[in-house]
């Protein structure tokens, strides 16, 4: 199983800081008799320096270690 990037967001921390979070989701290959087949899985959600976030809403997210509230820019 891997990991791939699906987005960057730019977003704006509760100080006025810039912020990416980037949204991942673990994707399997596998080859089949029909050719290879990629199966999407689980996704998640973290800041550029692996920080994790939660998704609040609309362009809301909530890092989960401090509480801090982020929105896209």
């Amino acid at each position: 199983m891997m990991e791939r990037e699906i987005s960057r967001t730019r977003c704006i921390g509760d100080d006025g800081s810039p912020l990416v979070v980037i949204d991942y989701q673990h994707v399997d290959h596998r080859q089949t008799d029909n050719g290879e087949r990629t199966y999407p899985g689980a996704r998640r959600s973290a800041l550029a320096n692996g920080e994790a976030v939660r998704p609040l809403g609309d362009g809301i997210w909530e890092v989960i270690a401090t509480g801090e509230v982020l929105r896209r820019a």
